[in-house]
């Protein structure tokens, strides 16, 4: 007989940390990984997702933050960008 297990995942997002790495360009990382970044130039800002795409361009930084972490919160890109769980006892 076999039994198959499976880890244990997580159902809350990882929390995104965002960090300005030069003159408008914003760099989020979640559970570790890179996120995406934002570009500010002109008075726009330009979001990417974690794999280079472009997520849209907004008025403001914090409209393309929600963006691009509302990208991240979706399931699908939750499960490849969360931090594994801890291991239970």
């Amino acid at each position: 007989m076999t039994i198959i297990t499976t880890a244990p995942v997580s159902t809350t997002p990882a929390r995104v940390h965002w960090a300005e790495v030069d003159d408008d360009l914003w760099v989020a990382h979640i559970g570790g990984a890179f996120g995406g970044s934002i570009d500010s130039a002109g008075g726009r800002h330009l979001a990417r997702d974690p794999f280079g795409r472009d997520r849209g361009e907004f008025d403001t930084f914090d409209e393309a933050r929600r963006h691009l972490e509302a990208f991240l919160a979706h399931p699908a890109m939750s499960r490849r960008l969360q931090a594994p769980a801890a291991a239970h006892d």
